[in-house]
């Protein structure tokens, strides 16, 4: 019974860190919905997510160690508990999903900005190194004097 226990509690650690995770997954998406990325609260926001990660790892060890296996059909508390993970984990997973698309997106959205701006820096430039004019002028020049 001891052992059945123990693996309640390890489950339900489990179990409110993969809520924590859910929370923080969602906060770090409506980050990356914005048009302008706040690099200080998404930086906040995976340093928390990182921490939490390692946290549901750690508890998976200890999950793995006990005697019993998941999905605990032999003990109706412990199933319940097993089956709501799983289902906290997919909702996570398919969070993390969404976060990477729009990290996609805003990579790709930089790359092209980048692009433009090095495309139409390099033209706009007057001046060399040497400072002679680097641009050749064509066209006609009139001479009007009135």
């Amino acid at each position: 019974m001891m052992k059945t226990e123990n693996l309640q509690t390890i489950l339900t650690k489990l179990l409110g860190s993969l809520s924590e995770l859910e929370a923080i997954l969602i906060e770090e998406a409506n980050q990356l919905h914005r048009l302008q990325i706040n690099p200080v609260s998404l930086q906040i926001i995976t340093d928390s997510k990182s921490q939490l990660l390692s946290t549901i790892s750690y508890y998976d060890e200890l999950r793995k160690q006990q005697a019993l296996a998941a999905p605990y059909e032999q003990d109706a508390k412990l199933a319940a508990c097993w089956k709501e993970i799983v289902k906290r984990s997919k909702k996570a997973q398919e969070l993390n999903q969404k976060i990477h698309d729009l990290l996609d997106i805003h990579m790709q959205k930089s790359s092209s900005f980048k692009h433009s701006l090095n495309k139409a820096g390099s033209a706009s430039a007057l001046y060399g190194a040497n400072g002679q004019s680097n641009q050749d002028l064509s066209g006609k020049i009139y001479n009007i004097s009135v």
